[in-house]
């Protein structure tokens, strides 16, 4: 079976970013009464710099639940160590939305949204990945995470050396085709050819292909790239 992810909320006005189809303001909070409970936010890790937040602000975002057809519009933070999005409500506290109710999400900023959709990565836990190629046969996925790692506090070789713990970006990618669950690759020619072994097609274009890749954006073209040679 071709899986397909849920395209039209790449499609802005199609469910209604901006415009009254979703649900706004003040009127938005039968988003978090199904059961869920006001938590407070987690106090900092202590001696930890940094966030665990994807972004520190509050984000307008269109929130897609499970058994719904039409976003929800709200603000919210996305805590990519816990995998938790929470949600403000209009009192101005906010809740976290269990993954289990969520079917995707999008952060709505500015013109171009950023899309989330569940990982169902084999061995990895709930979680949500920003889709950064969407074609209907091959998807690559960005899993945001960070670690706690060691950074020095200075430069200077006069001064004794001291270290800090702070937050440290660490993104996986992940292939999605129509065969099987996500498979993790890495910004190297070799790791997508072996992610491709099952779409011969797309393989042998692969290698055919000129240019680097060596980067996100590199990986990105190439799978957008190959989308079509693989059905």
């Amino acid at each position: 079976m071709r899986y397909r992810l849920l395209l039209p909320l790449l499609a802005g006005p199609a469910l209604g970013f901006g415009q009254s189809t979703g649900t706004v303001g003040n009127n938005y909070t039968d988003v978090l009464d199904k059961g869920n409970s006001i938590v407070a936010f987690s106090p900092p890790d202590d001696g930890v710099q940094g966030s665990p937040l994807l972004l520190r602000a509050w984000t307008p975002a269109a929130v897609l639940l499970h058994g719904n057809t039409v976003p929800k519009l709200v603000p919210v933070k996305y805590d990519v160590v816990r995998q938790q999005l929470r949600v403000r409500r209009a009192q101005g506290d906010s809740v976290v939305v269990p993954l289990s109710q969520l079917q995707e999400f999008a952060l709505t900023p500015g013109p171009a949204a950023r899309r989330f959709v569940p990982l169902g990565a084999p061995g990895m836990p709930d979680a949500f990945a920003e889709v950064l190629s969407p074609g209907p046969h091959l998807q690559l996925l960005k899993l945001w995470d960070k670690a706690v790692e060691q950074a020095p506090t200075s430069t200077s070789s006069y001064a004794a050396p001291t270290s800090v713990s702070t937050y440290a970006d660490r993104p996986k990618y992940y292939l999605r085709g129509p065969q099987g669950p996500a498979v993790e690759v890495r910004p190297k020619r070799a790791s997508l050819q072996a992610a491709l072994a099952t779409y011969p097609a797309a393989q042998q274009a692969l290698k055919a292909r000129q240019g680097s890749l060596s980067t996100e954006a590199e990986l990105r073209d190439a799978v957008a790239a190959l989308d079509s040679l693989v059905q």
